[in-house]
């Protein structure tokens, strides 16, 4: 939760996930309904992480930028939420 006097910068947008950084020094990545806060090292950790998946799976980085493309929905992905 922000507490008060909190204001939120946006980091990156991307058509399911968002990670703001708050005034106060936290970083927030928002999926859908579920929001994690986390230290910049964590952050950076998880990115690192999701990079190697994505590398495993054999999707380029580069396929993956979120310009021109449609907001995807959790529907279309499992059935729930949309962001």
């Amino acid at each position: 939760m922000v507490g008060q006097g909190c204001g939120k910068t946006v980091l990156a947008r991307g058509p399911c996930a968002e990670v703001t950084r708050c005034s106060c020094g936290h970083i927030h990545l928002a999926m859908g309904p579920v929001t994690i806060r986390v230290e910049e090292e964590v952050l950076r950790a998880i990115g690192m992480t999701v990079a190697e998946a994505l590398q495993q799976l054999g999707t380029p980085l580069e396929s993956l930028s979120n310009e021109d493309t449609e907001p995807l929905t959790m529907s279309a992905l499992a059935g729930g939420w949309k962001q």
